[in-house]
């Protein structure tokens, strides 16, 4: 079984790795609405990181809604969800017949903390055996798809290839306890779904991807929950880093 300690953050910045801590701490309730977050000189100790670093963490934050900053002050959290962000998130897709990039990279960031969040919850529930099952028939068909991408695309073979793919992804998302969350993403899946349809991949890389979601299912099977979440968030980290590349 493969550690957590073999998968990084590609290249991730310091301050998006760090927004990402204190988001999922913040959604977590290990800092509840109304409490002060740790100084910044407290939070550059614990990263080891700069001050502009934390400070660029803390706009990511802020923009998210979840926390408010101000002169000279602590940081003060404003909100322990992120339904707020999400919904404005979908108003602004839908006003738009075109997304830009940034909407579908903020919709990424969504979806990622959603499952990095239902992974972490679904390793633990002791009721987990029905949708780990259902996560491992989505992960088979992936893996029965697999020797038919190696000699070429197919087109018929990769969109079905994908479907299960997108699948995985919404039995992981739908797994959690926030159905204004998972309700909005549903709707904004297609727009989502076509810009990942834009990104090309190496028969090598799908490869490497259903391997992961293999482990992922054994993870989430076994409890391993802090392996599920490492798996969960750089199978998504380096799928917005793909699209982030793309020249749009």
């Amino acid at each position: 079984m493969i550690k957590p300690d073999s998968y990084r953050r590609g290249t991730a910045t310091k301050s998006s790795i760090i927004a990402g801590e204190l988001e999922r701490d913040i959604l977590n309730e290990k800092y509840k609405a109304g409490e002060n977050l740790p100084s910044q000189h407290e939070l550059a100790d614990r990263f080891e990181a700069s001050s502009r670093s934390i400070r660029e963490a803390f706009k990511n934050l802020e923009a998210k809604g979840l926390i408010e900053v101000s002169q000279g002050k602590r940081a003060v959290v404003l909100s322990n969800s992120l339904d707020q962000f999400v919904s404005s998130l979908a108003s602004s897709m839908t006003n738009k017949q075109i997304p830009d990039k940034k909407l579908i990279t903020d919709l990424m960031q969504v979806r990622t903390t959603i499952e990095v969040s239902a992974a972490r919850e679904l390793s633990r529930d002791p009721d987990r055996k029905m949708i780990v099952r259902s996560l491992d028939q989505a992960c088979k068909k992936m893996e029965t798809l697999l020797p038919e991408l190696e000699n070429g695309k197919d087109a018929v073979v990769m969109q079905e290839f994908k479907e299960n793919e997108y699948d995985f992804h919404a039995i992981l998302i739908k797994s959690n306890d926030n159905i204004i969350l998972s309700s909005i993403y549903e709707n904004l899946a297609p727009q989502l779904y076509d810009a990942l349809d834009r990104l090309s991949e190496t028969f090598t890389e799908q490869r490497k991807k259903v391997n992961e979601y293999r482990y992922l299912v054994e993870a989430l099977q076994n409890g391993q929950t802090d392996l599920a979440v490492a798996l969960t968030l750089v199978n998504l980290t380096t799928t917005r880093e793909k699209f982030e590349a793309l020249d749009l």
